[in-house]
């Protein structure tokens, strides 16, 4: 196990590129030894694993509409609510199947070190950081699975610490690195926090969160696991996608169901109908943000201040200004506004409402599925229920969260390489497949991810003031 590069030196190299100024709430680390990062080689076809959904209960209700409230609110820089910020969540081509926790939170497994060893992990497109547990960490529980470096022969040690506050929890460690794999494709040298404390961060048997956005906004510094994956060319597409499979808010059985499956280096054709609908990201950058082309509600067209929304797979529901939910639900005549813990922007309706909300994304509308509408009831009998769309107060250029009320409804894609885009489409079968990467695209205009934190060092000014500056986007 090799030490880290001189801290003195590092924090002098730090300090001319900007990045004292960073928020105090993460520790931003010194450069580690980088080693060149040979990953597996890009394989014949992509790989389709599957992923699981998870919840604190059996069935939503307001005390898990409550918690995902908190945690999009902690994520993306709005007042809390004084709920419990507690996380209620959820190939040849990489296909991963996915594990449905109470309908709140997905994940899926994969090995880090050698021998590998699995992890499940939550899948969040609205972060960028790797955390993982460690052997007896501190705040997880017992049946929690930690990583052991030493048990790695792979493992590269560093002393750069990670840590890291939002809403109600935290974390906090040392960076790694290691090699990690997802859905068949192995990345070594992969940099991620290896957490020794994790506070109100990881539940259960649930070790840790892979995020799947931009480096941009990772607060560690590293290149994101799927993204090194596309930059070394590995991928026989720069692609990922996701068939989310949702339940009635009163029709889960166990707090862990099947989730769906996660499709690495292509999409799933099986899984979608007709052609993947591209729209191009825009911004804030380092997030999956897509222009929002228009919404109607009960059949009438909402007038919106939203022009753009972020794509998060880590979150539940779908916040917007104030002024976009009330024009929203103001076409609904069963809904009627709603306080929670004394705060306004949340609206109920009759549970057995069928509730009819289109979005419109690269000129094609998709409908909200009224059962994914429904976030849960708010009484024991189960006849009042509210509604996914809530008012989100964000900070920054953020105006609006896409949550996995509208994600269980479609097919959706996230596009690395020269033109990124989220991709929709309906859902079913015999899809029209995605082009694969050429040879050329990969050999030329292509660097090589971070094989260690010494690439921190390369970064632009810019992008440290965005990551500094998004240092909250994690996940509930």
């Amino acid at each position: 196990m090799r030490s880290a590069a001189s801290l003195a030196a590092t924090a002098a190299v730090l300090f001319a590129i900007g990045l004292h100024d960073a928020t105090p709430v993460q520790a931003v680390p010194a450069a580690v030894d980088a080693r060149s990062a040979s990953p597996s080689p890009a394989q014949a076809a992509p790989i389709t694993v599957p992923i699981h959904r998870r919840a604190g209960h059996a069935k939503r209700n307001k005390e898990s509409f409550l918690r995902a409230v908190a945690h999009m609110k902690a994520k993306y820089g709005g007042p809390t609510t004084t709920a419990s910020g507690r996380k209620a969540k959820r190939s040849t081509t990489g296909s991963l199947s996915m594990t449905n926790y109470q309908d709140s939170e997905f994940y899926a497994t994969i090995s880090v070190g050698t021998p590998a060893t699995e992890y499940s992990m939550v899948l969040d497109t609205g972060s960028s950081d790797m955390i993982l547990a460690v052997d007896s960490c501190s705040g997880c529980s017992s049946s929690t699975p930690g990583y052991s470096a030493s048990s790695s022969s792979t493992s590269v040690a560093s002393s750069d610490a990670f840590s890291i506050t939002y809403g109600s929890g935290s974390a906090s460690g040392t960076l790694v690195e290691d090699t990690v794999s997802i859905a068949g494709y192995s990345m070594p040298n992969q940099v991620f926090a290896a957490c020794d404390t994790m506070d109100n961060i990881v539940d259960g048997d649930i070790s840790g969160i892979l995020g799947m956005g931009w480096s941009t906004i990772a607060s560690s510094g590293a290149v994101p696991l799927v993204e090194a994956l596309a930059q070394n060319g590995t991928l026989p597409s720069e692609v990922f996608g996701f068939a989310f499979k949702s339940y009635a808010y009163d029709k889960l059985t166990s707090e862990t169901m099947a989730g769906g499956t996660l499709t690495i280096g292509s999409t799933d054709t099986s899984a979608y109908s007709g052609d993947i609908n591209w729209i191009p990201i825009q911004l804030p950058g380092g997030y999956w943000s897509i222009p929002l082309d228009g919404m109607t509600a009960s059949g009438s067209d909402i007038t919106l201040t939203t022009t753009n929304i972020i794509v998060d797979t880590g979150t539940t529901l779908i916040g917007m200004p104030a002024a976009d939910v009330t024009a929203i639900y103001d076409q609904i005549s069963a809904a009627s506004a709603y306080s929670l813990d004394g705060e306004s922007g949340y609206y109920s309706f009759p549970c057995d409402t069928n509730i009819n909300v289109t979005m419109t994304f690269g000129g094609v509308s998709y409908a909200i599925p009224s059962d994914s509408f429904n976030a849960g009831a708010i009484d024991t009998s189960g006849s009042t229920c509210l509604g996914a769309i809530f008012a989100l107060q964000t900070s920054g250029t953020v105006q609006a969260i896409l949550g996995d009320a509208f994600l269980t409804g479609v097919y959706s894609a996230f596009r690395f390489d020269d033109t990124p885009a989220v991709g929709f489409a309906e859902l079913g079968s015999g899809g029209t497949a995605v082009a694969g990467s050429s040879e050329a695209s990969k050999s030329s205009g292509s660097t090589s991810p971070a094989s260690g934190l010494s690439n921190l060092l390369s970064r632009s000014s810019v992008g440290v003031a965005v990551l500094a500056s998004v240092v909250g986007a994690m996940l509930w």
